[in-house]
């Protein structure tokens, strides 16, 4: 039979009715090519000769185009969200800067933080005769004493009126007010001494009195002890930080007495503040600066300033305990200075004060220019009248001391001498 024995003619019949140019095209596809279903009468012949064609067609697998495979269902991550449950997301956090590396391991040593404003008041005088006195008044225990004598005037029975300006002169070079102050407190002081205090004598008294206190009230060696005498000229020779120094333990050891103690129970029972004998500060910030003032109408106005620092100390390197390093205690100072003693420095103050850019020291001084400022000026007019009135009297005294003895008295208001008695120098 021709349709087993040369299946190749149905193909090349197939291949020149199939008008696709396509070599690999299907023949299915071809729409000049009537289907199987169609009940347009095809013959049975025709029929017979497709299947076999399609029987004998090489690479009918090929040609068939693969079959879909099943959708599988898309994973809830890759999922669209929807209307009803999307959600914005939040961008992610930045990550953290990791803090830089010094190139130097001193570089923070030589670093100082500015996170204060510190305005410069006073300054080193230039002149050596002033600098002993700048020292004293850069010493906290000066202000010190004078707080003691402003508030105990009563019961210390000194009589001599001081200022501040007398004192640190005293100190500076010893004089009699040096007396005047340590007298009366050193008779209040005991064991009660038989010996007679004199100008003289009263340093030998002193050096007894504080070998039985020192301890007490303060720290250190005793800075003068009693010497046959000899001690007289040595606490002139003393620096006038040391004489302060004892000046203020004498003050300690003076309030630990009983009439001292009574005073101050007393007086808080009826109602005083406790401001009164403990001083506040008028002003200062939570970094460690405080301003005090003190007012006394006899030793004068007062403005101090105190600074508190702290420096953390270098770790040594390689110093391990237990595999933990040793933590080093911060060093803190204090720096204490006389910001103002006169009425001429309290304006100044206040003025760079109130012109600072810290916060703080313009309230502060805004606070003396309003408060405190025009009460030291009263003070200090009604001193220069005082003090122009004497320079007054002194100059006509000394002018009539002068002309007095240069010119000798008058020999026109003199009288002429008779030595007639109960007769007329006329008979």
């Amino acid at each position: 039979m021709a349709s087993s024995s040369s299946p190749s003619p149905p193909l090349a019949s197939l291949s020149q009715t199939n008008p696709n140019p396509h070599a690999g095209a299907d023949p299915r596809s071809d729409p000049s090519m009537p289907a199987a279903s169609d009940g347009d009468g095809a013959s049975p012949a025709s029929t017979e000769l497709q299947e076999e064609a399609e029987l004998a067609a090489p690479g009918k697998e090929e040609l068939e185009p693969p079959t879909p495979a099943e959708e599988t269902p898309t994973p809830r991550k890759t999922r669209l969200p929807r209307a009803c449950n999307s959600k914005p997301r939040l961008p992610p956090p930045p990550p953290l800067e990791r803090p830089r590396r010094r190139a130097a391991a001193g570089a923070a040593a030589d670093e100082t933080p500015q996170c204060r404003v510190v305005t410069p008041l006073v300054s080193e005088p230039e002149a050596p005769a002033e600098l002993a006195r700048w020292r004293l008044r850069c010493m906290w225990e000066l202000g010190s004493v004078l707080n003691f004598l402003h508030v105990f005037r009563a019961l210390l029975n000194i009589t001599v009126e001081l200022t501040a300006e007398d004192i640190e002169a005293a100190l500076i070079t010893p004089n009699g007010t040096l007396y005047d102050i340590h007298m009366p407190l050193l008779k209040s002081i005991p064991p009660i001494t038989r010996m007679a205090m004199g100008r003289g004598t009263w340093v030998t008294v002193l050096c007894r009195k504080l070998r039985d206190w020192w301890h007490w009230v303060a720290e250190g060696d005793l800075p003068i002890v009693a010497s046959h005498g000899a001690e007289i000229e040595m606490y002139k020779e003393l620096e006038p930080s040391t004489r302060l120094l004892i000046l203020k333990a004498i003050c300690d050891i003076r309030v630990e007495q009983d009439d001292i103690r009574n005073y101050i129970d007393t007086s808080v029972k009826r109602g005083y503040d406790l401001s009164t004998f403990r001083k506040e500060r008028i002003g200062g910030d939570s970094l460690g600066i405080s301003y005090w003032y003190e007012d006394d109408p006899i030793l004068g106005h007062r403005l101090y300033r105190e600074i508190r620092r702290v420096e953390q100390m270098k770790k040594e390197p390689g110093k391990r305990s237990k595999g933990k390093r040793i933590s080093t205690p911060p060093v803190v100072s204090y720096h204490w200075e006389t910001v103002a003693s006169t009425f001429e420095e309290f304006d100044d103050v206040a003025e760079k004060l109130f012109s600072s850019r810290n916060r703080t020291e313009v309230s502060l001084g805004k606070k003396l220019k309003i408060e405190y400022l025009p009460e030291i000026e009263k003070i200090h007019k009604k001193k220069e009248k005082m003090l122009k009135k004497q320079q007054r009297e002194a100059l006509l005294l000394d002018s009539y001391l002068a002309s007095d003895i240069t010119t000798g008295r008058s020999l026109r208001d003199r009288k002429p001498v008779t030595y007639t008695f109960g007769k007329s120098p006329l008979n």
